[in-house]
């Protein structure tokens, strides 16, 4: 069991808690990024008042991220913007900070567990000294910025607090158990807890469910089939069964059946074996940030780092997999005597295993080493431990503090870039200069320099150097990746309406058309088709109605099924005189082939409303409600009509006025 702790222990904890919001706090009035507008600022099921329960339900399932729409994040969400009156960043990224240092607590707590079980020659109070020195490794980590001040990770974040939570519980029990055993009920009470916690984590973020996975990891690194004083060896079976299990179940189900998961590798730019093979060397890249926080080689995009066609392009794919195996082997070899070693290297694989492994999702992101890191810091924590009885120049304290000094540096460094964003997108562009991301994210914060300038009244040379970056960086995007959609876009919209003189220089939306024959459509063509619509329903964008249904007969073509490229034709041709009749045609074309869309049933009931047409309105407001048997959508169909006073809606309606918002 874990010593006592001291008051001392106690003080430093919490002046190492201070220490970490001290240097947060110049961040959380920082910017939205990224995923941030789909789940929070461009989420309109947020935006309630908190007066109605069943406002609470349909914003907690309101997030497209996950199966389970992550409902237990964004609850808290909805909180966060009920108590505020708004989404505003600085009382979001508050609660993400307190579940972070709550967070650190844990660390704490399972690392003094963890230490406590591995034995070696820490006991008393230099265990607790050796469990403080890796919760600060973990707290004050660079690394963990882009989980803390990325708004919506605070699903990463509440995933770890509820996994951290039941490793904790597990430890606890289970070195009980290894000394006099347990009951069947003191078991069974247990593994309810931790069925209870792995829910809650999941319903934060899906992979909370490795808790189930990490069990065994602690299982067969440090406990070894301990009961009741000796070694069980059906027991020390029974663990690396259920570490083993999920993998087999991952083969069974890639032989029997692989569409399941090769389906959705079609949207993507790589293949599965060039993710596998790229993952590789990005579990080694994300060890080098948390063992050495080189904060110029972090970023918020990571798309300069080149895919990995084989395993000798490049080289290191095959070093790194040669890496792997050889840690892997020496790991298990040295299971006994070094068993810190063996729940280090599993911890982190299992840990990474959901989100850097055969899942289709994108390359690299740094939030992924959240709750991973934690075994990493642990051994780290004991190395150093191990080291200074052997230091006889200098205390032991000296290098630590020296360590913790840096890594507080570092971290206010990371944090002060990312309070402001256009700071940060310099500093990600000047690191990642092959990055097409950053460069866009940069030319964008130009752009909206540019608005910002506009307002202030600022003079029309300054107001063009604003525009002159923005295209430049848009360029050098397009430089860098010549497939995204983005940079083409931008660029065609800038020339069109900025800088007609180079028009003559590049015909971008016959590049456009070029590219929409084979390029596999991200997330950010999306975002880059519906910026171009805007920019022709703004009459900015001169190609001809030919040339626009072109692009989108090509792109429908290969996505037949796509709703979004079915609305944006819809969007293109009533912005270019769709008669009301051809509209209505056209939705009720589109409701046959997807009759639960929303975006379907919105504009239906907004072209009935248009129309007088009260009976169609009901009657589309009875089909949707049949088809949202969970009633999901009854905040959005609730917002479509607007009830003046003393009025209703069907009275409104009825009098050809309908509240309907197109």
């Amino acid at each position: 069991m874990p010593p006592s702790l001291s008051r001392a222990h106690v003080v430093s904890l919490l002046l190492l808690l201070l220490l970490t919001g001290i240097l947060y706090a110049p961040g959380l009035g920082g910017p939205f990024f990224f995923d941030d507008g789909p789940a929070l600022t461009a989420n309109h099921s947020l935006r309630i008042d908190g007066s109605e329960a069943d406002d609470w339900r349909t914003a907690s399932f309101s997030s497209n991220s996950g199966p389970l729409h992550r409902p237990l994040a964004m609850l808290s969400f909805t909180a966060n913007a009920v108590i505020s009156g708004s989404i505003r960043a600085f009382p979001i990224k508050s609660v993400n900070l307190l579940v972070h240092l709550a967070c650190g607590v844990l660390v704490f707590g399972f690392a003094r567990a963890v230490l406590a079980r591995a034995g070696g020659p820490l006991g008393g109070s230099a265990l607790n000294w050796t469990a403080l020195l890796a919760a600060a490794l973990w707290l004050l980590a660079p690394l963990q910025v882009s989980t803390v001040l990325y708004a919506v990770q605070r699903m990463t974040g509440l995933a770890a607090l509820f996994m951290l939570a039941g490793l904790l519980l597990f430890m606890r029990y289970r070195e009980l158990w290894a000394r006099r055993g347990a009951g069947v009920g003191e078991v069974a009470g247990v593994v309810l807890w931790l069925a209870l916690l792995t829910l809650l984590a999941t319903l934060s973020k899906e992979n909370g469910v490795l808790l189930v996975w990490l069990v065994p990891v602690l299982e067969v690194s440090l406990f070894r089939g301990q009961w009741a004083g000796r070694e069980i060896p059906w027991l020390r079976r029974l663990g690396w069964a259920a570490l083993l299990a999920p993998l087999v179940l991952v083969g069974l189900v890639l032989w029997l059946s692989p569409g399941i998961l090769l389906s959705s590798y079609p949207g993507r730019e790589f293949t599965l074996t060039e993710r596998l093979l790229t993952q590789l060397r990005l579990l080694w890249q994300y060890i080098g940030w948390i063992v050495y926080p080189d904060i110029n080689s972090m970023g918020f995009q990571h798309d300069d780092i080149p895919l990995s066609k084989g395993w000798l392009h490049p080289v290191t794919t095959l070093l790194s997999g040669v890496a792997w195996v050889a840690v892997i082997a020496v790991s298990l070899l040295l299971r006994r005597a070094q068993p810190l070693l063996l729940f280090a290297v599993l911890f982190y694989l299992v840990g990474q295993s959901m989100e850097s492994s055969i899942w289709p999702l994108e390359m690299v992101y740094e939030h992924r080493n959240y709750l991973p890191s934690v075994g990493l810091v642990i051994l780290l924590a004991a190395m150093a431990a191990a080291l200074f009885p052997g230091i006889r120049v200098v205390r032991p304290a000296v290098p630590v503090f020296a360590v913790l000094a840096v890594c507080c540096t570092l971290l206010f460094l990371r944090v002060f870039s990312w309070s402001d964003p256009f700071r940060l997108s310099i500093v990600n562009a000047e690191n990642h200069p092959d990055s097409a991301r950053s460069q866009f994210f940069l030319a964008h914060e130009y752009l909206r320099e540019h608005s910002r300038a506009l307002r202030r009244g600022e003079s029309n040379e300054e107001l063009g150097n604003y525009l002159i970056q923005a295209r430049h960086h848009f360029e050098l995007m397009y430089q860098k990746d010549p497939r995204d959609m983005a940079a083409i876009v931008m660029l065609y919209y800038l020339d069109q309406y900025n800088f007609p003189d180079l028009q003559q220089y590049n015909d971008w939306f016959a590049i456009l058309q070029a590219l929409a024959k084979d390029r596999r459509l991200q997330a950010s063509d999306i975002s880059a088709l519906d910026a171009l619509l805007e920019c022709f329903e703004a009459h900015a964008c001169k190609a001809s109605r030919q040339e626009f249904l072109g692009l989108m007969d090509t792109l429908q073509g290969r996505y037949p099924r796509s709703i979004y490229l079915a609305m944006l034709r819809y969007r293109y041709l009533k912005a270019n005189g769709m008669t009301p009749e051809q509209r209505l045609a056209f939705l009720q074309d589109a409701h046959e082939k997807w009759p639960n869309d929303k975006q379907v049933y919105e504009q239906l009931l907004v072209e009935y409303a248009n129309q007088r047409d009260a009976a169609g309105v009901y009657l589309t407001i009875k089909q949707w409600l049949g088809d949202d048997s969970s009633r999901q959508q009854l905040g959005v169909m609730r917002r479509l009509f607007v009830l003046p006073e003393g009025g209703s809606a069907g009275a409104q309606v009825t009098a050809g006025k309908t509240g309907v918002a197109p």
